[in-house]
């Protein structure tokens, strides 16, 4: 099943929501990770950026599955 072109707009709009969102966890998380290689201890990003990674994580499998679903 093709989407119709409003569908497939929408779509394009969500994953490019969907990679800025991935794109800025991995940033927090590159800094905080960073951070804990040049001092040697963690600073009180890592724990919410690797939080923020996992929601994002969850974020994309829940879009895959969606996607799985809607254009069966």
């Amino acid at each position: 099943v093709r989407p119709g072109p409003v569908v497939r707009r929408e779509l394009q709009a969500q994953l490019m929501n969907l990679a800025h969102l991935v794109h800025q966890a991995g940033v927090n998380l590159n800094q905080a990770v960073a951070r804990l290689n040049a001092t040697g201890q963690p600073g009180p990003d890592l724990a919410p950026a690797a939080q923020s990674c996992m929601r994002t994580v969850r974020h994309v499998d829940d879009t895959i599955e969606f996607l799985r679903r809607e254009l069966r």
